[in-house]
């Protein structure tokens, strides 16, 4: 009598993508539930549902100068240039070379508020252009809350410099709109 072969069933050790991505979005979602009062927790899902799935990356801002009103911001040799106002390109002149003045700018009195509240801007992302304007987020940290502000990459910028935090630029943002120093 032959001997049956046994059947081998395969299994995989790891788990489908789909139930790892819903474990993330889950742990996600439950860290920053409470994030703040009157923040819309469905904008809140969709936004971290969705930067799940985007294939955009960034890089950090390892390149910044001023000139009079422009702002010169990016990584390597490819570089974003602005105009901003007189005002914003001092503050973040100021920043950079890490100068308080007799009296505090509204940059210097925002890191104060943020520091002595516990409260860290974990860093700073430039994201867009529409042709106009720029757009950047602060993420702000405290405890285990996680807090998203839209801002003007130039606030952002200036508040980043005071903190020590990372500035991050949009890579597809620099290959579009981004121009070669070297």
């Amino acid at each position: 009598m032959p001997k049956k072969k046994k059947k081998t069933v395969k299994t995989s050790k790891t788990p489908p993508v789909t139930f790892v991505i819903l474990v993330i979005v889950l742990i996600m979602v439950f860290t920053i539930i409470d994030i703040t009062e009157g923040y819309n927790i469905i904008s809140l899902i969709v936004n971290v549902i969705s930067n799940l799935f985007e294939e955009e990356k960034y890089v950090v801002a390892n390149v910044l100068e001023v000139a009079g009103n422009t702002i010169i911001i990016g990584n390597n040799c490819t570089v974003i240039v602005a105009e901003t106002s007189a005002e914003r390109a001092y503050s973040i002149d100021l920043g950079k070379r890490g100068v308080i003045e007799e009296r505090p700018t509204t940059h210097d009195v925002f890191a104060e508020v943020l520091k002595s509240f516990n409260i860290t801007l974990e860093h700073v992302q430039i994201d867009k252009f529409d042709g106009k304007y720029y757009y950047a987020y602060l993420y702000l940290m405290s405890g285990d809350k996680i807090l998203r502000l839209d801002t003007k990459p130039s606030d952002a910028i200036a508040l980043a410099l005071r903190t020590d935090s990372n500035i991050y630029i949009k890579k597809s943002l620099l290959d579009e709109i981004g121009k070669d120093i070297c």
